[in-house]
């Protein structure tokens, strides 16, 4: 859903697949990386143990992501028919509605939960509650920059 969102340009919906394929070959290049890194450095290392399976899982969570867009853009390309009714789901002003207020809803959920977090965070870990604390301010100065952009171009 949220690469729908992202990689999408208007009015030209095979060029759309044409930017998803390419960054589904992008995706399986940082998967093969991590899986890669995983079974050549991560066993020679002194990685914690979550360490290590953040390694596994993120690689292997990537790679199938990857995959599956990788698959999906290049059957929609080459199918015409298949294109059209993706096309027309995609255009759907209900679905570009729903992705939207999805978007809204879980970016406030996340800035509330993080800053419920600092207050659990900070008397265990400074770096912690430092980092959290600095998603916080890029999220909000995103937000910033995105409106005083949007106000201009819309």
């Amino acid at each position: 859903m949220m690469m729908k969102s992202f990689l999408h340009i208007p009015g030209d919906f095979e060029k759309t697949l044409r930017l998803r394929r390419a960054a589904a070959a992008g995706l399986l290049l940082v998967g093969c990386v991590a899986m890669i890194s995983y079974f050549l450095l991560v066993p020679e290392s002194d990685l914690p143990p979550f360490a290590q399976g953040f390694y596994l899982g993120a690689g292997s969570g990537i790679l199938l992501g990857a995959l599956i867009l990788l698959i999906r853009a290049q059957y929609l390309i080459r199918r015409p028919e298949a294109r059209k009714r993706a096309q027309v789901q995609e255009e759907d002003e209900r679905e570009k509605t729903i992705v939207n207020q999805s978007f809204q809803v879980a970016g406030v959920v996340c800035f509330f939960l993080s800053a419920a977090a600092l207050f659990v965070v900070l008397p265990f870990s400074y770096d912690a509650f430092r980092a959290l604390l600095a998603a916080m301010t890029v999220y909000a100065l995103s937000f910033v920059l995105a409106n005083v952009y949007f106000s201009k171009t819309l």
